[in-house]
């Protein structure tokens, strides 16, 4: 059957038809099932009527045999006739085949045979089929009986064989010419001897029987039962098909009618299916008038709730999209639309999509020189696949600016407050030089003593010379500028810019530095700020503090290197913990700090993918810096 035509077929003719298939296959097969039946009926029923001849025949061979023949030889022998053979009583198969020819008066259908391949008689000659019918209970059977199917002259019979045996009586007939009776050796004319032995098959005995009229009459039958079957499968499904109709497809349509009209609009989700039914039909109408209201309660819920997010949606003012994995913006609000940046960063997408994972990055656009914050949300499907991507743009120019303003400012700050010891750490190397150009003056100096004093003087003028380059770099205002330096040589070299404020705190200093820490790329300015920023709080924290300790240590853990300092201090209060970060929030006296330290820290070090943060300690405040070590590569650029 075509598929398509199939497929446009309503669904009563679908059940129709193929309900009428299997009841048709079934009808079919179980007229089949009865023609085999009947078809084995017919063969047993026929294989006993062979078999009562078949009976009759033996029983009648016998008697000639062994009775009949018997007293005629008596009666010749009395006479003296003893050459005399009378055929139509000692003769065994003349004698079946004449009562079988009186049988088949009645019995028409039903042949009998007595044959051999060298017969007295030539009527009992063997025909071709014989031959065959020979082999069969000679050669297959070893001389058994066999029953069979046979086709013989284009039409099929159902054949009883059997063997016949040559015994010792039979020879008195059946073999060398001298022996046989002279009378029948006259009827027949008989001029060769018979080559028969006592024990030899010398022919076959076989009752036919054509099967084919009974089996059309079976046929016949079976056809007519077949074809009333079908018939009435036919009838019987037209009823139900009425009744199927009337009961399930006719509300089926109203429902479906329902449905159409509902999504071209002609009605709405309130209106009803009216029904009168109590039955499994009234049941799903009604459930499905009730899931319509609900479902119009939920339409008008949801249609509130998308003009909800779509004001809250367009009334951000960051541009935001979403985005496939072509790169493609599929929604997008007005900022976004109006924006003069409407990149998509496919490498950037493509990240999120492989790492599952939301990515934040600022951006420098060379254009305008605008600063804008990338964020990258992954959206999931139900199996937590990413299958979009919410991009937002927030211009930071401002805050950029403001940060750069702010660390400078905690930046001038801290000189300030470094500033005495910067100009001990000077005044020194000055005083020195000038004692040792005033012993120079006086020419009492012998040449190698006055290159002593030279190299000194070198000395002190390089040393102020470097303190000078790196208070100029750190009051610098800039960009990230990351290299790649040693964060233990930059804490050392930031120690030496200290070392006379510690000596003026009398501050013990407990530097613990992992020589196994690599190189990092770092902006070394803003990292040093750091570093300075944390060193001042500390000695500020100890300035009433009855033993001073700071312990400032680096240790690799992890693919992160943490720079802990570590004071003596009294702590910070459990109560203000929430707020040390805050810009402008200090706990020191007016003109002592600006409350900007911490937040410009923590601000340098986000940027620099890290983390600043106070952890736990049972004395003092310990703030660590943490910086990843793959966090950025030396070709990343400006932030």
């Amino acid at each position: 059957m075509n598929k398509q035509f199939y497929q446009s077929l309503s669904l009563t003719s679908k059940i129709f038809l193929i309900l009428f298939s299997i009841l048709t296959l079934f009808s079919g097969l179980l007229s089949l099932a009865f023609y085999f039946y009947l078809k084995d009926k017919v063969i047993l029923n026929a294989y006993e009527k062979m078999n009562i001849v078949f009976a009759q025949m033996d029983a009648l061979g016998k008697y000639v045999r062994f009775n009949l023949r018997p007293t005629i030889m008596e009666i010749f022998e009395d006479l003296g006739l003893n050459d005399r053979f009378l055929l139509e009583a000692m003769s065994t198969t003349h004698v079946r085949k004449l009562v079988m020819d009186y049988f088949k008066e009645k019995f028409p259908q039903v042949k009998y045979e007595r044959v051999s391949p060298f017969p007295i008689n030539p009527k009992n000659k063997f025909q071709e089929f014989h031959y065959i019918l020979f082999d069969k209970v000679s050669k297959e059977h070893k001389g058994s009986v066999w029953k069979g199917f046979i086709k013989i002259y284009n039409e099929e019979y159902l054949v009883i064989v059997k063997a016949i045996y040559v015994e010792k009586p039979c020879l008195q007939c059946h073999s060398s010419l001298d022996r046989i009776p002279k009378s029948l050796f006259k009827y027949y004319s008989l001029k060769e001897n018979l080559p028969w032995k006592e024990g030899d098959i010398m022919g076959i005995e076989l009752v036919r029987y054509p099967i084919k009229e009974a089996l059309n009459e079976i046929k016949a039958q079976v056809m007519g039962i077949f074809t009333i079957s079908v018939a009435s499968a036919f009838v019987l499904l037209v009823v139900l098909e009425g009744l199927f109709y009337s009961m399930l497809i006719k509300p089926l349509q109203r429902i479906n009618a329902h449905f159409r009209a509902l999504r071209e609009g002609k009605v709405s989700l309130k209106t009803p299916i009216h029904t009168d039914s109590k039955d499994e039909i009234g049941e799903l109408i009604q459930s499905f008038n009730e899931l319509s209201h609900h479902l119009d309660k939920y339409q008008r819920d949801l249609y509130e709730n998308f003009k909800t997010l779509e004001t809250l949606f367009e009334s951000i003012t960051h541009p935001i999209a979403l985005i496939n994995r072509a790169c493609e913006v599929e929604i997008s609000n007005t900022a976004f639309k109006e924006s003069p940046y409407k990149n998509c960063y496919r490498d950037l997408v493509e990240r999120v999509f492989n790492e599952k994972k939301p990515l934040h990055m600022d951006l420098l656009e060379t254009n305008d020189r605008r600063y804008y914050h990338l964020s990258l949300y992954p959206v999931y499907d139900k199996e937590e696949n990413v299958i979009k991507v919410v991009q937002i743009m927030e211009d930071i120019t401002e805050k950029k600016l403001m940060e750069e303003r702010l660390i400078l400012t905690e930046k001038l700050a801290a000189i300030g407050q470094v500033s005495a010891g910067l100009a001990h750490e000077i005044n020194n190397p000055l005083s020195g030089i000038l004692l040792l150009l005033k012993e120079i003056q006086r020419d009492h100096l012998s040449a190698e003593e006055k290159q002593l004093y030279f190299d000194l003087i070198n000395e002190g003028l390089l040393k102020i010379q470097r303190l000078i380059r790196d208070l100029l770099n750190f009051t610098r205002s800039s960009e990230l500028k990351m290299e790649k330096i040693s964060i233990n040589n930059l804490i050392i070299n930031l120690l030496e810019l200290s070392s006379s404020l510690l000596e003026k705190e009398n501050i013990k200093l407990n530097l613990e530095l992992d020589p196994h820490i690599p190189e990092l790329a770092v902006d070394k300015e803003k990292m040093s700020q750091v570093f300075l920023n944390l060193l001042l709080n500390a000695i500020q924290a100890m300035e009433s503090s009855p033993e001073k300790i700071l312990t400032i240590k680096s240790t690799l853990r992890e693919e992160k290197i943490q720079i802990s300092f570590k004071d003596t201090g009294p702590g910070i209060p459990e109560e203000i913990k929430g707020r040390i970060f805050d810009p402008f929030f200090t706990t020191k006296p007016p003109g002592k700090g600006t409350g900007l330290g911490l937040s410009v820290s923590l601000a340098i070090v986000e940027k620099h993918g890290g983390r600043l943060y106070l952890d736990e300690a049972e004395r003092g405040a310990n703030f660590i810096v943490e910086l990843p070590i793959k966090n950025l590569s030396l070709n990343q650029g400006n932030d």
